[in-house]
């Protein structure tokens, strides 16, 4: 029963795929290949080094609270990704990633760190969260646009990354 119940989940994942696919639009897409950026590793481990080096003592203990998610975040990534080895929608194309677990599609990275982010920084400044919500939205729909990911790989990284920021707000 359990096992049907996965199959049905999992044939309407690949059925709402193929539905952003079929409908995607050129422009958008070039504008989402730069938003998906905002939920880049890279990107973010160099705001944290700007954010600790320029940042108040809030700031600071904010930052501390990411940093924390972050790290607890990863460590489910990697073991889920190593446990479930989801395939990306775009496994058919070679890519230079440079951890073998970032072949693996389930969960999103990009969205367990924007839903993380956007928690984190809601909490501590109410007043910018629908903004961050917004632009967790956004972020996480172009993993699925540019195919990268499916709609519940984005769905589990973006509860995951609620989930981690709030344990990382106990110490906040």
């Amino acid at each position: 029963m359990l096992k049907k119940f996965i199959q049905k989940l999992i044939a309407l994942d690949l059925s709402l795929s193929n539905w952003v696919i079929k409908h995607r639009d050129r422009r958008a897409r070039k504008v989402f290949r730069i938003v998906t950026y905002l939920g880049s590793g890279y990107v973010w481990t160099f705001a944290y080094l700007i954010i600790f080096a320029l940042g108040t003592g809030k700031v600071k203990a904010i930052l501390f609270s990411v940093i924390l998610a972050e790290l607890l975040g990863l460590l489910i990534i990697i073991v889920l990704r190593n446990l479930i080895r989801r395939e990306r929608p775009t496994a058919h194309i070679v890519f230079l990633l440079p951890m073998p677990w970032q072949r693996n599609s389930f969960p999103s990275h990009h969205a367990l760190r924007v839903s993380m982010l956007a928690t984190i920084f809601g909490t501590a400044y109410p007043s910018w969260l629908p903004f961050l919500i917004f632009s967790a939205t956004v972020v996480s729909i172009s993993r699925i646009y540019l195919e990268m990911h499916y709609p519940f790989d984005v769905l589990a990284g973006s509860f995951i990354g609620f989930l981690c920021a709030r344990l990382a707000l106990l110490n906040f």
